[in-house]
C-alpha cells in the first residue's frame, strides 16, 4: 500500500468525515483514560506551492517507480515557465524550481506521497519511545491527514514532545514544507498548566481548546452543543434571504428547498445523530418557504401535511428529504465500513476499542459503552441488522444463531452462541439435536429449514455480508432512505401527473387537486376563514368545492364537452371525486402526450380564470378560454 491509512484524501474507497470520526474517538477514549497527552492540529504553509522538487523525485525511486516514469515527471515539472503581468505588459518568462501544479489532476497524489513521509517517519520514531497514548493505544503517536489538514495525537509522557517536535523539523527541513506556527494549535488533555506551557514552548504553537473545526465540522469530546446546530440552522436562513421568494411560483420554491436547503446539512447528518429540536427547526424553515409563510403577498397556508410532503413522487407526495429518515440512512454506513473496510482507519479503532471478535455481527460480543458517536450507533443497530444479511462461503466467520444468515435469526431457537455454522453442521446428529431445540411440531419452514441446513455446501471463499436493498448488495444511503420512506406505503395511483408535458407549477397544482387541497370556498371555510358562498364561474348560490368547479360546473361543464369535440375523445366524466375524473381521463389518453396536457391544462386554466375572477373581477368567455387552453398545451408540448 504506498499511501498510509492514516491519509484519506484523493484516495479511491477512503472518506473525508473518516478522520472526523477518528479523532473523536481518540479524543473520547484520551479523556476517558486520564492519559496526559495533546493534540497537535498542523497548518502547512501553501503546502502544494512549497514540496522541493530533488525530495519528490527521491521519494519516487525509493517508492519503486520505474525511471522512465520519473523523467516524465521532471519534464513536467522543469518545462513549466510563469510570467508576470503588470499594467497590461507581460514580463519574461521563467522557470519554476519547486511546488506542484495546482489544477493539475497529478498533483494530489504526488502530495500523498510526500505527506506519507511524515506518517513513515512518525512510525521509526515510535520505535524509540515505550510509553503509549493509553493502555489501548499503544504507540505515542497517531496521525490523521486529509490531504494537507493534519492532526497529530500524542502522548505528553517522556521524550515523546520533543521526539515529536525533531520528526517535524526534519519533514520541513527535507520536504520544503514548513508549519504556519501561527495558525497551528496544541489541544492539551490532562495536563497542568505548567507542563502545557512547556508543550507550547517546544511547538511554539498556540494554546486552544475543545471545540476545533476540522475540516468544516465542530470537533468535541461528547456531542455537539447547541451553539454548534445553531451555526447550521444559521446558515440554511443565510440561504434564504438571498432568494425573492415572492417573485417564485410554489414550484420553484419546492425545487430550492428540495436541491439547496436538504443538501445543506448532509455532511453533518454523516457524522452526528441530529437531535429532535434540530431537525424540526429546519423542517420548519424548509415549510415556511415551501408555503410563502413570511413572504409578501402569500398566506403561508400549509396545503398538504409535512409527511406527505417528505413522501416521493411516486407515492403522492412531493420528494423533499425526510431529515430523520436520511440521518438514519448515512449514519448506517459507518456500521457498513466496519465490515466493508476491515482496514479502513474509523474501522481499525473502532475494532480496537470497542470490538471482541471478527464476525459479521455488530452488536455480538462488541462493548455497547463508549464514545458518544458510538452509542448514536448502537441505537441504529437494529436497522443495520434489518438491513444485511450473511452469504455463507466457508461458515467460519459468522454465528449460526445470531447471525442473519438465512432470512431470519436462530436466536431465539436455542443458546449456544459458540456455534458457527459449519461446525455446527458438521457435526455428527447436528440435525437431530437442531430438530430437538425447535419446538415441536416442526412447522413447514422449519422442515424445509432442517433440510437446507443439512445439504448446505461450504467453499473455501470467506462469508461476506450484503446489502439487502441493493442489487449488487452494497451499501447505499439511497436504498436504505428508501426502504424506510416506503415502508407500508402504498404506490400513488396517479404518479403519471409527473410525467406529463407541463410546467412544474401544474404538476403541484395538479397533486393538490388530486388530494382535494386547492384552496376553494370549501377549504377555506374548513380552516375557518369566512367566505361568500357563490361560485364566480356559473353564479350560482352554491359552496364552491373542487368537484363542481372543476367537472360539475356550467361553465367547466361546457368547457369539458367542447375540448372533448376538439381532441376527439370524450372528457366528461359523471362523478364528485376529481381524482377520479382525472385517472379516467388520463386512462382515455395513453397514446398521445398532447391530450395529457391538454387534461391539465384545463384543470390548470379553470383554476386560473377562477382566481381572476374573484380577485381582479376579470372574466372571459368560455370560448376563450378554450382557446387559450389549447395554445397553453401547444406551447408546453414544446418547452417543456
Amino acid at each position: 500500500m504506498l499511501i498510509s491509512n492514516a491519509q484519506t484524501g484523493f484516495v479511491h474507497g477512503r472518506l473525508l468525515p473518516e478522520n472526523f470520526n477518528s479523532a473523536r474517538e481518540l479524543i473520547y477514549e484520551i479523556s476517558k483514560q486520564k492519559e496526559p497527552a495533546f493534540l497537535l492540529k498542523i497548518d502547512f504553509k501553501k503546502a502544494f506551492d512549497s514540496i522541493a522538487w530533488k525530495f519528490l523525485f527521491h521519494i519516487l525511486e525509493c517508492r519503486g517507480f520505474p525511471s522512465g516514469y520519473i523523467s516524465w515527471i521532471k519534464t513536467l515539472f522543469q518545462s513549466a515557465t510563469s510570467s508576470i503581468v503588470l499594467n497590461d505588459h507581460v514580463g519574461p518568462a521563467f522557470s519554476h524550481k519547486k511546488g506542484l501544479r495546482q489544477g493539475d489532476p497529478l498533483s494530489p497524489f504526488l502530495f500523498l506521497l510526500a505527506g506519507d513521509v511524515l506518517c513513515k517517519m512518525l512510525e521509526a520514531a515510535a520505535l524509540n519511545i515505550r510509553e503509549g497514548i493509553t493502555a489501548k493505544l499503544k504507540e505515542p503517536f497517531h496521525i490523521l491527514q486529509y490531504a494537507d489538514d493534519t492532526l497529530i495525537f500524542s502522548t505528553a509522557k517522556g521524550t515523546a514532545p520533543a521526539s515529536l517536535h525533531c520528526v517535524l523539523q526534519t519533514f520541513s527541513a527535507i520536504s520544503g514544507i514548513t508549519i504556519n506556527d501561527g495558525k497551528s494549535a496544541i489541544i492539551p488533555f490532562n495536563l497542568t498548566q505548567q507542563e502545557s506551557d512547556s508543550i507550547q514552548a517546544t511547538f511554539n504553537c498556540n494554546l486552544s481548546n475543545l471545540p476545533l473545526i476540522y475540516l468544516g465540522l465542530p470537533l468535541t469530546k461528547g456531542r455537539p452543543d447547541r451553539a454548534a446546530y445553531q451555526a447550521l440552522i444559521d446558515r440554511i436562513h443565510c440561504k434564504l434571504q438571498a432568494w425573492k421568494g415572492s417573485l417564485m411560483s410554489r414550484a420553484g420554491r419546492i425545487v430550492l428547498a428540495s436541491a439547496v436547503l436538504s443538501s445543506i446539512p448532509v455532511f453533518y447528518m454523516s457524522v452526528f445523530k441530529f437531535p429532535m429540536w434540530v431537525i424540526r427547526d429546519i423542517d420548519r424553515i424548509r415549510r415556511n418557504f415551501i408555503w410563502g409563510k413570511g413572504i409578501t403577498g402569500t398566506s403561508g397556508i400549509p396545503l398538504l401535511s409535512w409527511d406527505r410532503v417528505c413522501l416521493p413522487k411516486a407515492y403522492g407526495g412531493l420528494g423533499l428529504i425526510n431529515l430523520r429518515l436520511q440521518n438514519i440512512s448515512l449514519l448506517l454506513r459507518w456500521w457498513w465500513r466496519i465490515y466493508d473496510a476491515p482496514d479502513s482507519q474509523w474501522a481499525c479503532i473502532v475494532k480496537l476499542l470497542y470490538g471482541k471478535r471478527d464476525v459479521n455481527v455488530p452488536p455480538i460480543g462488541w462493548n455497547q459503552r463508549g464514545s458518544f458517536f458510538w452509542q448514536d450507533l448502537q441505537a441504529l443497530r437494529l436497522y443495520f441488522q434489518l438491513s444485511t444479511y450473511t452469504e455463507i462461503q466457508s461458515g467460519r466467520q459468522n454465528l449460526f444463531w445470531f447471525d442473519q444468515w438465512g432470512d431470519k435469526r436462530l436466536y431465539h431457537f436455542g443458546s449456544e452462541p459458540s456455534h458457527l455454522p459449519k461446525k455446527f453442521i458438521s457435526l455428527v446428529n447436528a440435525m437431530p439435536i437442531l430438530a430437538h431445540l425447535l419446538p415441536a411440531p416442526l412447522t413447514r419452514d422449519q422442515t424445509e429449514l432442517l433440510h437446507t441446513a443439512s445439504n448446505m455446501l461450504f467453499t473455501p471463499n470467506k462469508d461476506s455480508l450484503k446489502w439487502r436493498w441493493t442489487s449488487n448488495g452494497k451499501y447505499s444511503a439511497a436504498s436504505v432512505y428508501r426502504a424506510l420512506i416506503t415502508a407500508g406505503k402504498l404506490k400513488f395511483p396517479l404518479k403519471r401527473i409527473w410525467s406529463i408535458k407541463v410546467t412544474p407549477s401544474v404538476k403541484c397544482f395538479l397533486l393538490l387537486l388530486v388530494h382535494n387541497r386547492i384552496l376553494t370556498q370549501e377549504q377555506l371555510l374548513r380552516r375557518n376563514i369566512s367566505v361568500v358562498e357563490k361560485c364566480v364561474m356559473c353564479d350560482q348560490n352554491i359552496r364552491e368545492t373542487a368537484s363542481h368547479l372543476f367537472l360539475s360546473c356550467a361553465l367547466s361543464n361546457a368547457l369539458w364537452i367542447k375540448l372533448s369535440h376538439t381532441i376527439g375523445t370524450s372528457l366528461v366524466y359523471q362523478t364528485s371525486n376529481c381524482s377520479q375524473a382525472l385517472i379516467h381521463m388520463l386512462s382515455l389518453t395513453t397514446d398521445s402526450k398532447f391530450k395529457e396536457a391538454i387534461i391539465a391544462t384545463t384543470f390548470w386554466g379553470l383554476w386560473l380564470e377562477r382566481n381572476n375572477r374573484v380577485f381582479r373581477q376579470e372574466s372571459r368567455p368560455m370560448s376563450v378560454i378554450h382557446d387559450w387552453i389549447i395554445g397553453e398545451a401547444t406551447f408546453f408540448m414544446k418547452y417543456c
